[in-house]
């Protein structure tokens, strides 16, 4: 659905549109990122001050701690001989260090003396400060674990006894072994039950100053979380706060300065289209207004008052030339389209036939060209290609064009060779060609079954032809004289074969006499360079190459002439097999030739013996009709194509024929409860094949009859 127009919006979506609803909105956006900033910045500094607070009270709590600790008592021993201990269980030992035989290891630390000492002072601050928890550890960097030597905890549940251990995280363990002293030692990371925690250690030297165990205290983060919190939320009521009284006093000065004086030059423009819709003349709706803002809005004003002037004295020739343009453009827009229109434009063009792929492409100098291309069935095994290009440019080439391509046509569908279509086509034009133009032409003729192609060239340019496994050539073919040249020439043709997987291509000078900037033309050379890009590739591909290489030749340079090229892959009649499909000539001694090639593909697929004479029947009353009738009195080609699906089993027969055009399914049935003397002739064996098939349908396309007939296996 189109967006709304501000004249089509109501008074409430043009307040929210304005100017000043934006400016008041891009205040408050600009506002609120540049608090977010803010906010990250000051939250950034606030949580990096708050946790170094946390840290320094927990490392002078561990501290503290050490020095109690080592008043009470020595914990040298203890900790030795703990270690000791601890360092002699095996690895599948340490692992079950809740058994009882495990704990029984370590149970005579708890009674001595010096333990109990330790865990007094330890306990003592515990309690006193409110942390987590402080006690007395050793990492082992040989277990990668934290084995504790004393902790004050008396809940059984949490309390870790000597000898209990917990995996440690090489970058806790290597900081803490590591210390050299200087700075604070803390660690900090994310535990599963207690979330953030901050570690904070000190050491315990021996008297050779070898550190044989750390006191280390925990601390939550989650305050530090709560205070961050209630900052983020008072900030925000601040910065909120000061966006709104910012924005409003904004918007207030950007309504006087700039809003205001917009919308009385809007005003003004209004009442001016107004006026001369109504065919009111004169006036002074800009010079009125007085603008004194000293900036572009003022510039914009007395500008527009100069327009106005100006376009009291010009209206009427920028009418005059406005609506002559207009008819050109509409007439030219016009011949565009029904030139684009004489073209075949859809692909795949014959999808129908996978003997065969064919592609072209025009791209006119000006609005309307000379070139054309053209490509038909005359029927069913030979396909009719047309190149040409007429002399001139413009709508006068593109008549000349559009008449020569009928008369081609026409020659063609006549049967005609391709020496006699050309002949018979100079002959026609050199007799109305009073403007003495002419057109170059390459017309050739495929015969779809064997391959082979009958052309002829009236002063056209080479065709280039590449064979499997080959590359592009230049076939240097016979010339003619142009057609509309001279009248009473006689054209000669010429042949050759393509096998499965040749491609033709043929083209107009446009392609080779393309010119960069500096004039110099794309060329022969080069368009085979481009043709063997990818010489494989499909019709499209191969075209797209080179017009990808004309335009990287020429660059910026205006297109001098019309570009058209067209494209033909030879498959061959291999890829008929495959898709089940038979053409015969449409005469009735092939009709058991028709029937056993159906009843082949029904055996295949394993189809009741009542529905393959049902089908019999059906498909020798098409085909009899096709041959009868089809292209009386002359003999055309039929195709007939057997498709067979699954789920449900179908078996689709379609007859294809290029003869005169006839729908046999629009007479309507006949009165089978007549007697035959009472019922019109004809219809019985239609009626008869739609009653015994489940569906049976009809297209004319591109000059084609299309029979189409299902039946449920």
């Amino acid at each position: 659905m189109p967006e709304k127009s501000v004249r089509e919006m109501s008074s409430l979506e043009r307040r929210h549109k304005s100017i000043e609803a934006k400016t008041f909105r891009s205040v408050l956006i600009g506002s609120l990122l540049l608090g977010l900033a803010a906010l990250v910045i000051g939250l950034g500094f606030y949580t990096y001050a708050l946790v170094d607070q946390y840290i320094s009270e927990v490392s002078s709590l561990s501290k503290s701690a050490a020095a109690a600790m080592e008043e009470v008592a020595d914990p040298a021993e203890l900790v030795q001989e703990i270690m000791g201990t601890y360092r002699a269980q095996t690895d599948e030992q340490r692992r079950e260090q809740n058994s009882q035989d495990y704990r029984g290891r370590f149970a005579s630390y708890i009674g001595r003396e010096d333990y109990q000492k330790i865990k007094r002072v330890l306990g003592f601050f515990r309690t006193s400060y409110g942390i987590d928890a402080v006690y007395l550890v050793m990492y082992d960097e040989k277990t990668s674990s934290m084995v504790y030597l004393v902790d004050p905890d008396e809940k059984p549940e949490t309390a870790k006894l000597p000898g209990n251990w917990e995996t440690a995280a090489d970058k806790e363990i290597s900081r803490f072994l590591s210390w050299n002293g200087s700075g604070k030692l803390y660690y900090i990371e994310k535990t599963k039950d207690n979330g953030w925690m901050c570690t904070s250690g000190v050491p315990v030297k021996d008297n050779a100053g070898n550190t044989i165990a750390f006191v280390v205290s925990d601390l939550s983060l989650l305050d530090i979380g709560k205070a961050m919190k209630i900052f983020v939320f008072q900030y925000s009521i601040v910065t909120l706060a000061i966006m709104i009284i910012v924005g409003c006093l904004y918007v207030r000065i950007m309504k006087k300065k700039l809003v205001e004086p917009i919308n009385a030059i809007a005003g003004a423009a209004q009442k001016y289209v107004e006026d001369r819709r109504a065919g009111i003349r004169g006036g002074e709706h800009f010079s009125s207004l007085n603008i004194r803002t000293g900036d572009e809005i003022e510039n914009l004003y007395l500008t527009m008052a100069d327009m106005e002037r100006d376009l009291e004295e010009h209206e009427e020739n920028l009418l005059a030339i406005t609506a002559e343009k207009e008819r050109i453009g509409t007439e030219l827009s016009l011949a565009t389209r029904i030139q684009a229109d004489m073209l075949p434009s859809i692909y795949p063009a014959f999808p129908d036939r996978p003997e065969f792929d064919i592609y072209a492409t025009m791209d006119p100098a000006k609005e309307v060209g000379g070139d054309f291309y053209d490509f038909f069935l005359v029927d069913a095994d030979h396909l009719c290609m047309v190149m040409a290009d007429v002399s001139g440019k413009g709508v006068p080439a593109a008549l000349f064009m559009m008449a020569t391509k009928i008369i081609l046509a026409n020659n063609a569908m006549m049967g005609k060779s391709p020496a006699k279509i050309l002949t018979d086509t100079n002959a026609a034009i050199c007799s109305h060609n009073r403007e003495e133009m002419f057109v170059t032409v390459w017309l050739g003729i495929l015969e779809i079954s064997t391959g082979r192609v009958v052309a002829a060239n009236a002063g056209h340019e080479y065709p280039a032809i590449r064979m499997p496994d080959g590359r592009f050539e230049l076939f240097k073919d016979k010339h003619g004289l142009v057609i509309g040249g001279m009248e009473g020439i006689k054209y000669k043709e010429y042949e050759f074969t393509m096998t499965p997987g040749a491609r033709l291509f043929v083209y107009t000078d446009g392609v080779t006499e393309a010119m960069d900037a500096d004039n110099a033309l794309f060329g022969t050379a080069h368009m085979l360079d481009a043709l063997n890009e990818n010489p494989e590739g499909d019709t499209v591909t191969i075209l797209g190459n080179v017009r990808a290489a004309v335009d990287r030749f020429v660059k910026d340079a205006e297109q001098f002439d019309d570009l058209t090229m067209l494209c033909m892959e030879y498959r061959g009649m291999d890829n008929q097999e495959k898709r089940d499909e038979l053409v015969v000539e449409a005469l009735t001694e092939n009709l058991p030739q028709v029937t056993a090639f159906v009843d082949a593909r029904l055996e295949a697929a394993d189809c009741p013996m009542k529905a393959q004479m049902q089908i019999d029947v059906a498909v020798e009353e098409i085909f009899v009709n096709i041959a009868g009738y089809a292209y009386a009195p002359e003999i055309g080609m039929a195709t007939v194509r057997v498709e067979v699906s699954e789920e449900p089993l179908t078996v689709t027969i379609t007859f294809i024929d290029h003869g005169v055009p006839y729908d046999p399914l629009a007479k309507e049935d006949p009165d089978v409860t007549l007697s035959a003397e009472q019922r019109e002739l004809g219809g019985l064996g239609i009626f008869m094949t739609k009653k015994l098939m489940d569906d049976v349908s009809y297209e004319y396309k591109d000059g084609q009859n299309i029979l189409t007939l299902r039946k449920k296996l």
